[in-house]
């Protein structure tokens, strides 16, 4: 019963800190979605992990990526721990978007000032809106 509790207690402390795609005053409302059709090779810009596997809830890392062409976009890869670096090459392959909602992880800082945690606005999040669900693999 004590671990069940453990378990409730850091979900809901994680469901504190990301928001959901259905959440209506998220940005994730303006993502536009597209499948992609094939696998591609890219390059890493930026890399946000999720912190916990799926289980009650279903979270995706958020990965900012470039591929060969040129074109920018973020790949959502659904329930995975993997952790990228920039300018790290990576093989991207399609994934069908999921009928369940999926949270989102966002970055976090700590203000000097106050000490308190702050999300930490980046350039990608309102300007690429190009978004697509993917499963991300370092290339070998």
């Amino acid at each position: 019963m004590r671990k069940l509790q453990k378990y409730t207690f850091v979900i809901l402390i994680l469901s504190l800190k990301i928001y959901s795609q259905e959440s209506s005053d998220s940005i994730p409302k303006n993502w536009k979605y597209f499948e992609l059709k094939q696998n591609e090779k890219a390059i890493i810009i930026d890399h946000i992990p999720i912190q916990i596997l799926c289980g009650i809830t279903a979270f995706a890392s958020v990965t900012i990526v470039k591929n060969t062409k040129g074109d920018i976009f973020r790949v959502l890869n659904l329930c995975s721990l993997k952790k990228f670096t920039p300018n790290e090459q990576v093989n991207i392959s399609p994934e069908k978007a999921p009928p369940f909602n999926v949270n989102f992880p966002k970055k976090y800082l700590i203000d000097s000032k106050s000490g308190n945690e702050i999300i930490q606005e980046n350039n990608y999040e309102k300007t690429i809106l190009k978004t697509t669900w993917g499963s991300i693999e370092k290339t070998k």
